[in-house]
Parts: structure tokens; C-alpha cells; sequence
């Protein structure tokens, strides 16, 4: 798994130059999102294997970056904005509101709520909480 998400995070980097080489806006709004979902992909991995939640958790943060990007590539920007959102034109609330603040809300919810589940065994929760009680 570490080996492909490795290859995965290759591709995505090269082609995130290649895009910004050929000025490929798709090209790189689809590789942003790819390259930063392996990388998290490969830091979530835990003994070769991802929690079902962690696993959850980051492909719905795929779907936003993608949905955010690809819709900010599709809006036409060079117009006056006559649409604010939140004080910011629909393209910038986009980024500031979907594309920044959603995943980082799915993410530390993810990362609480599977906690125990995903990132910690049994054995290891109750030598920390030992250890806890001896030191209090």
C-alpha cells in the first residue's frame, strides 16, 4: 500500500508541474487535490492497512477539493462580481468557506471521533491511562 501511494503521489506531483508548465487549469485543479489526499492517505496508514473512519474521512475530503476546484475553474472570474458570499465573491467563499474550512472540520471530527478506533489499540489506551493515573 505505502509503495503505491508513493507512485500515486509521483504522478499527482508531476503532473501538477505539467500543468503549471502548459498553464493546464484542470490539469492542476485535479492534481492538487489527488497529490494532497495520497499524501494524507500515506500518513493515516497504520501497519500497511487505513480505519474504515480515516478512510471515510479522507475520501470525502477528496470529493470536496475536487468539487471546489473543478467548480472555481468553472466560474467566470474575469467578470465584476455582482454575488458575494460571506463578504467574498462566489469564487473566493468557494475556496475560503469549502475548499479550506469544510475539510479541515471533516478531518479533526474524523480524527476525534475514530480515535480510538483507528489510531490507537486497546492495549496501548490502557497503558496511556495507567500511566496517567500514576502520575496524577
Amino acid at each position: 500500500m505505502n509503495d503505491q501511494m508513493v507512485k500515486v503521489i509521483l504522478l499527482a506531483a508531476v503532473l501538477m508541474l505539467v500543468a503549471l508548465f502548459g498553464d493546464f487549469v484542470y490539469l492542476f485543479a485535479l492534481s492538487f487535490p489527488v497529490l494532497m489526499f495520497a499524501w494524507m492517505f500515506l500518513g493515516a496508514l497504520r501497519n500497511g492497512s487505513i480505519g474504515s473512519g480515516y478512510k471515510a474521512s479522507l475520501i470525502s475530503v477528496l470529493v470536496v477539493w475536487l468539487g471546489g476546484f473543478v467548480t472555481m475553474n468553472l466560474m467566470d472570474t474575469a467578470a465584476e462580481p455582482s454575488v458575494y458570499i460571506g463578504g467574498f465573491p462566489v469564487a473566493t467563499a468557494i475556496m475560503v468557506y469549502v475548499v479550506w474550512i469544510l475539510p479541515f472540520i471533516l478531518g479533526t471530527y474524523a480524527y476525534g471521533y475514530f480515535f480510538e478506533k483507528d489510531c490507537i489499540t486497546k492495549e496501548e489506551l490502557k497503558t496511556l491511562e495507567n500511566k496517567f493515573r500514576k502520575e496524577s
